[in-house]
């Protein structure tokens, strides 16, 4: 039986029709082990979307393989998406299954990158080109969070753009270990660390991208803030 239903099969393959220009790669790693409770489910979701369009490629890899270490995974189910050409590297990562609301950011990633048409102001764009730290964001979501995809896509748009920016969805149900190392209660939970100096930066809310950016530039500058 298949996770989607047809009517929204039928929809999303002439969203894909208009809207995709270049290929997007679907990456996703996964485990055959019993702990990974969605991994089967997050594989055959990503097998209906993929079939959807010739544009988008799915590829299947063990946690265990050697593209794991280099494209930084340790947990399974994790899903990088990336352009044909990997310039995004793997900086745009779902650490669960992309359920509930977060199937929306799922499609609207794809979209975006193969169009490369993206909903960021220009002065944003100009400012994530001043940002110099390697800077981790990490948005912690729940599926049935309406607010949670656009935080997360915020994130997601702004490691598009900045080569120094690493944005990851991470489902707190589905890995509360990782929720409670930063006291996750709400979400959406966002926490920015900035890999070179040490600094996190941590909110809870879905703001607009202008109120992000500034979040983003006081890690960058090594602040720590808390706003939880």
């Amino acid at each position: 039986m298949g996770l989607l239903k047809n009517e929204d099969k039928e929809y999303l393959k002439r969203e894909f029709e208009n809207a995709l220009k270049n290929d997007v790669r679907l990456i996703l790693f996964s485990s055959e082990d019993e702990h990974c409770i969605y991994c089967k489910e997050t594989r055959q979701l990503l097998e209906e979307v993929s079939a959807l369009s010739d544009k988008i490629l799915l590829e299947v890899h063990d946690i265990k393989s050697e593209d794991a270490k280099t494209m930084g995974v340790e947990h399974t189910p994790t899903i990088v998406i990336t352009d044909s050409d990997s310039r995004l590297g793997s900086r745009i990562k779902f650490i669960g299954i992309p359920s509930g609301y977060e199937f929306t950011t799922l499609i609207k990633d794809i979209m975006f990158i193969s169009s490369g048409e993206l909903e960021v102001s220009p002065e944003t764009r100009e400012a994530l080109k001043d940002v110099n730290s390697k800077l981790l964001i990490e948005v912690y979501v729940t599926p049935s969070c309406p607010y949670c995809p656009k935080a997360v896509l915020v994130a997601h748009q702004f490691a598009m753009i900045s080569e120094n920016i690493e944005g990851v969805m991470i489902e707190s149900l589905e890995f509360p270990s990782l929720a409670d190392r930063w006291s996750v209660m709400g979400v959406p939970h966002t926490v920015i660390r900035n890999l070179d100096k040490g600094n996190v930066v941590q909110f809870v809310g879905a703001y607009p991208e202008t109120h992000v950016i500034n979040f983003v530039k006081d890690a960058d500058e090594g602040k720590d803030v808390d706003m939880r």
